[in-house]
């Protein structure tokens, strides 16, 4: 009975010999390859770039620049300009001069029965017009105008943080793009040394060849995640060349310059200067400004004018070697009923300073808080960040020992194929959460009014 069971175990050990040692067929899996990156030609004007990488400073610079969208907010300052020019022209003095040439004939058979008396000759004039006292409402104009200005170059500034602030947005999302891409390059790398360990272990009759099939697909997903993340850089480069006023073929590499924390030693006094600095709120204490004088400039509006006048004038047939008349006059104008527009205009002043003062609270309101809420962004994105980078040492550490384990003959391959996934999302979310913390950065500075170039 004992001499059975033994012959029996010896054949089944014999049975095993033979079948390890019987080769599976090969996977019939084909391999696929890395495609060559798709480039458009290059063109643009790169002379208005710097050689090499470009700052987030050198962005800002360009983009301020070259971009068109900038131009009709400065025309309102030129704009505004020439009104303060027509208003101030009414506080000057006003020449005018003028000449006249005279000739005439008679028509018919009996000139004497027309009777006809027309000068011959040259005539000339010249006027000097002074405006003396209009109860200061041609200064108030003025000075509405001036305030007027103010807003127009808060506008501008307001104009250019905002173009500054979407081109560091641009310039971080390209570098985010460009650290994806490298991040699905070391997923095809690194899934292309699984597939290489699989084929090894199978070659070897330690493996299956459902392993190496594993492995063959799971490469190519990776391929897959490195064209798509080539394509999202391309998109954010071009979508940067059109913020920064550029050719799309302009060639451009940003740097890996990183967006510098915002300094904050005391919330309630850095909150207070952002209020100072902001161009909103001086806008809107412009407007203010501008709303008084205007208030004050409807109360005169049909108030007395008084003017002097020097003239002179000649019409002697000898000109200009004749004489001439001179004269001096004082004009003296005032209304007696204006039927209500006094009244209108400044009840309309009125409301429009009310209206100034409402904005300048709503500004302040808006101020603290775009403040708050880049505030509390900007924290939350670099505890994301800390979190995530350590969430990525460990998905290292996690494949490494998938790896080990399956070298050694006690892991799955499965194991590997998981560890890889999921240090490819920690590795993403790590590059995707870094981005957010430059671009929170840059939101809390245009927030805090130190986008204002």
């Amino acid at each position: 009975m004992k001499s059975r069971i033994g012959l029996a175990i010896v054949a089944c050990g014999c049975a095993g010999i033979v079948s390890a040692q019987t080769k599976a067929p090969p996977p019939n899996a084909k391999d696929i390859p890395v495609p060559s990156r798709t480039q458009i030609p290059a063109g643009g004007n790169q002379s208005l770039l710097p050689n090499g990488p470009i700052s987030p400073e050198d962005a800002v610079r360009i983009a301020i620049a070259n971009q068109p969208t900038l131009e009709s907010t400065k025309q309102s300052i030129q704009a505004a300009e020439g009104r303060i020019k027509q208003l101030r022209a009414k506080l000057r003095p006003q020449l005018g001069i003028g000449g006249s040439y005279y000739s005439s004939r008679f028509v018919g058979d009996e000139p004497k029965r027309l009777e006809l008396n027309v000068p011959n000759g040259y005539g000339a004039s010249a006027s000097l017009t002074q405006l003396i006292f209009d109860a200061n409402h041609s200064s108030d104009l003025v000075r509405q105008s001036k305030a007027l200005k103010t807003v127009a170059e808060q506008d501008f500034a307001k104009a250019k943080a905002d173009l500054a602030l979407q081109a560091l947005e641009g310039y971080y999302i390209v570098g985010e793009a460009h650290n994806l891409v490298g991040v699905n390059e070391r997923n095809v790398a690194n899934r292309d040394s699984q597939l290489a360990l699989a084929r090894a272990k199978f070659n070897s009759g330690l493996g299956g060849a459902d392993d190496v099939l594993t492995a063959q697909t799971a490469k190519g997903d990776a391929v897959i995640g490195l064209v798509q993340a080539r394509t999202t850089e391309d998109s954010a480069r071009i979508s940067l060349l059109q913020t920064l006023g550029l050719d799309p073929q302009t060639p451009i590499m940003v740097g890996d310059s990183e967006a510098r924390p915002v300094p904050i030693d005391e919330y309630d006094q850095f909150v207070s200067k952002s209020i100072d600095r902001r161009p909103e709120v001086l806008r809107a204490k412009a407007s203010i400004e501008a709303a008084k004088f205007g208030a004050r400039a409807a109360k005169t509006t049909t108030a007395p004018t008084l003017a002097t006048n020097v003239s002179f004038s000649t019409s002697d047939p000898g000109f200009p070697g004749g004489g001439g008349g001179y004269g001096i006059g004082i004009l003296l104008s005032v209304p007696l009923y204006d039927g209500g527009l006094t009244a209108g205009a400044v009840q309309q002043a009125q409301a429009v300073l009310k209206s100034a003062q409402a904005d300048l609270t709503t500004a302040q309101l808006q101020v603290r808080t775009d403040v708050s809420q880049a505030y509390l962004a900007v924290r939350g994105a670099e505890q994301q960040d800390k979190a995530a980078k350590l969430n990525m040492e460990n998905a290292k550490e996690s494949l490494r020992i998938a790896e080990g384990r399956y070298k050694s003959g006690v892991g799955l391959f499965l194991d590997i194929i998981n560890a890889q996934a999921s240090l490819l999302a920690a590795e993403t979310a790590s590059a995707t959460a870094q981005g957010e913390v430059y671009r929170q950065r840059a939101t809390l500075q245009r927030a805090a009014g130190l986008l204002a170039p």
